[in-house]
């Protein structure tokens, strides 16, 4: 499965913490863990998609990787 666009707003609502999602790709995980906290002290459209390009960032990075591609599954189906 390929990364789907930055302008999905699944990947919005994976950053501030509106849907989760039991991953298994282990830099996400801790990724997410610290942007949602983040994004949930300063809700800014610029720090949402700050948060949003970092991610997307880190999954196309390891788009190769099994885990990356069960979790884009899981988030995206």
């Amino acid at each position: 499965m390929n990364v789907p666009p930055k302008t999905n707003p699944q990947w919005a609502n994976i950053v501030t913490g509106k849907k989760t999602y039991t991953l298994k790709f282990l830099a996400a995980k801790i990724f997410l863990s610290r942007m949602v906290r983040t994004v949930s002290a300063d809700p800014t459209p610029a720090k949402v998609q700050e948060g949003v390009d970092q991610l997307h960032v880190l999954f196309e990075k390891n788009s190769t990787s099994p885990t990356v591609q069960d979790d884009l599954k899981t988030i995206f189906g």
